[in-house]
């Protein structure tokens, strides 16, 4: 059995003794999403994946401590194509065992050489914020002799060492009701609707794996997010996340949910033996990985409340038919009419100037 911190909010969230099994073999297919692009030097030097060309690249690497964490940033250069001036900067994130892409790739032009760039990288509180000590502004700028050009803009990361959850007024967390060697399924309840989360990992290359967060409730779910990458230094059964929502003033009332998603990880690679053997000296790092202010579920609610000019509609003849006829799709205009369905909105920016928990 694996030990949960005291600072853990969920009674339940502790994890079925499994096996761990750190296989390069195991896979599971997920939809994908655009998220922050993948350094290769992630997974250039890996003998599994064996489509991917060696790339010819420069790494800057800096420290600094943020959140009572030890973090090491990845300033990754590659060369857009070869022998061109065109190049594409990465950046990444790496506290504890896990280390990740934040932001999207930058492309300049450059005409000196990469290895003799300098770079100004600085972190800050921007404002209060629950769990306390967790919310930071990320920067990083590159110096080109006399020239500051500004790289990287972030203004939510999200990263402490054992933050105090339980700060959080009215949260609701998930328990932890299932575990596989793929998955972990979390039951929550979101005012009076219970809703399941699943969230798989997905083996990519090497020590690279892309994550997945889907919910269902009574049989009707969607892909919240899909090959969000993480690049790991213990086994993927190692990972435990945190999953609380808190309801918003709301018409009708409790139709709209805050939802945040933490990772943990630990705080150094041999730590992560101690924590499969339930030891209390075990740290571990939290990093908030998905939110969304916008998640639209409830529990039998009443929309009468929304207006009294309300018309409401009633199901026309006996029921539901079905036929054979050319998809509904072709009423919308593109020429990919697959890409031009309308997909649910959860996982939208928050506010960042807003946003305080």
């Amino acid at each position: 059995m694996v030990h949960i911190p005291t600072g853990d909010p969920s009674p339940t969230y502790t994890r079925h003794e499994l096996p761990i099994n750190f296989s390069a073999s195991d896979t599971n297919p997920t939809m994908s999403r655009r998220l922050p692009s993948l350094p290769r030097y992630l997974f250039s030097r890996s003998i599994d994946d064996v489509t991917a060309p060696d790339v010819r690249k420069v790494v800057h690497t800096y420290s600094l401590s943020i959140g009572g964490v030890d973090i090491r940033l990845f300033i990754t250069i590659e060369p857009l194509r070869e022998l061109s001036r065109e190049h594409i900067f990465y950046l990444s994130l790496k506290a504890g065992a896990l280390e990740r892409p934040i932001s999207e790739p930058t492309t300049l032009r450059l005409t000196v050489d990469p290895r003799d760039l300098k770079f100004v990288v600085f972190a800050y509180p921007p404002r209060a914020c629950l769990p306390q000590g967790c919310l930071y502004s990320l920067r990083v700028w590159l110096r080109a002799g006399d020239i500051d050009h500004r790289l990287f803009s972030e203004d939510s990361l999200w990263i402490g060492k054992d933050p105090d959850f339980y700060a959080i007024q009215d949260a609701a967390y998930a328990r932890l009701r299932n575990v596989t060697s793929q998955m972990l399924v979390y039951k929550v309840a979101m005012g009076r609707a219970l809703v399941d989360f699943t969230i798989r990992w997905r083996h990519k290359y090497g020590k690279v794996y892309g994550l997945s967060l889907e919910y269902d409730g009574c049989g009707v779910g969607s892909i919240l997010f899909s090959e969000l990458i993480v690049s790991l230094d213990c086994p993927p059964e190692l990972l435990d996340f945190v999953i609380y929502t808190i309801p918003i003033t709301s018409k009708p009332r409790g139709a709209t949910h805050r939802i945040r998603l933490w990772l943990r990880v630990p705080a150094q690679v041999e730590s992560a033996s101690a924590s499969e053997n339930n030891m209390p000296s075990a740290k571990f790092i939290y990093q908030r990985i998905w939110s969304t202010d916008h998640f639209k579920v409830g529990n039998h609610l009443d929309f009468s409340t929304l207006s009294p000019k309300m018309v409401m509609g009633v199901p026309h003849g006996d029921g539901p038919k079905t036929s054979s006829s050319p998809s509904e799709r072709l009423f919308y205009r593109g020429e990919d009419r697959l890409a031009d369905v309308k997909q649910p909105t959860y996982g939208e920016p928050t506010d960042s100037s807003k946003e305080l928990l």
